[in-house]
């Protein structure tokens, strides 16, 4: 009794680990989706899907732990399926977006060269601040490189390499050295990054949840073989009264035919 006890506070506390996971997932996912779309303009389309699945289940998760926090205490069998069967679910869907995520991050492809010449065109007027931003951040410049601004007027000075500066004092507004690198392939390996840390997320949160619903198969199994001894006592306990009321009977009929004989003797 006292083993099976604590295995349900266990399972009640594991709940509420598992809805606090669940909120953590939400919040990482919800992190990956602003990543992906920082830099939208050279990120390659549809590849928020699982990490907006992740914040949707994360978020679901999170529901279920308070719900059995509140109302359930894994007194009967049934409470333990209701929320192993969530749980599985949970475990599915958080298994296919992981999966989805490493695929996206073996599909993810360069874009086409029309797409690449609208895209420089917005950097020059639209979205320059973005791209600034993004030369900075990536330590990149352009989207091949510097010599994309070779019809330009100047580089942005945001393709400036401040960190190859060695004179502080230098005020005359000149850039000695510029990020070699386009930020295309800058973008494209963020993005690649971005999808393997959201199947790693989806594989964590997958693994402490059939870990949880293990130990809910363990709850069970013990609950069963709990009542299967309490079944097998009660049986004993019938049979050692019918058996002792068997006696008992038996020693009246006897007593009975010792009175009846004495009486004939007399």
């Amino acid at each position: 009794m006292g083993m099976l006890a604590c295995l349900q506070y266990f399972l009640i506390g594991g709940a509420i680990v598992v809805g606090v996971c669940g909120i953590v997932e939400s919040v990482c996912a919800g992190y990956f989706i602003y990543q992906l779309y920082e830099y939208s303009s050279l990120a390659p389309s549809n590849v928020c899907g699982s990490a907006i699945t992740l914040l949707v289940i994360g978020l679901i998760t999170a529901v279920i732990g308070w719900c059995t926090w509140q109302f359930l205490d894994f007194t009967n069998s049934g409470q333990v399926i209701i929320f192993s069967i969530a749980l599985t679910i949970a475990i599915i869907v958080n298994t296919s977006a992981g999966i989805w995520a490493l695929v996206r991050h073996e599909q993810v492809v360069l874009l086409p060269n029309v797409d690449l010449d609208q895209v420089f065109e917005r950097a020059l007027s639209d979205d320059k601040a973005q791209w600034d931003h993004m030369h900075s951040q990536l330590h990149c410049c352009g989207i091949n490189g510097p010599a994309d601004f070779s019809k330009q007027d100047a580089v942005p000075w945001s393709c400036c390499d401040l960190s190859m500066v060695t004179d502080s004092s230098n005020n005359k507004g000149t850039c000695t050295t510029l990020y070699a690198h386009g930020c295309q392939h800058a973008v494209l390996n963020r993005t690649k990054s971005i999808l393997l840390h959201i199947f790693l997320l989806a594989l964590s949160s997958a693994l402490l949840q059939v870990c949880f619903v293990t130990c809910m198969s363990c709850y069970a199994r013990a609950c069963r073989e709990r009542t299967k001894r309490i079944r097998e006592r009660v049986i004993a306990a019938e049979s050692l009264a019918r058996a002792s009321k068997g006696d008992i009977t038996m020693g009246q009929n006897l007593l009975k035919q010792s009175k009846s004989r004495t009486s004939i003797d007399f």
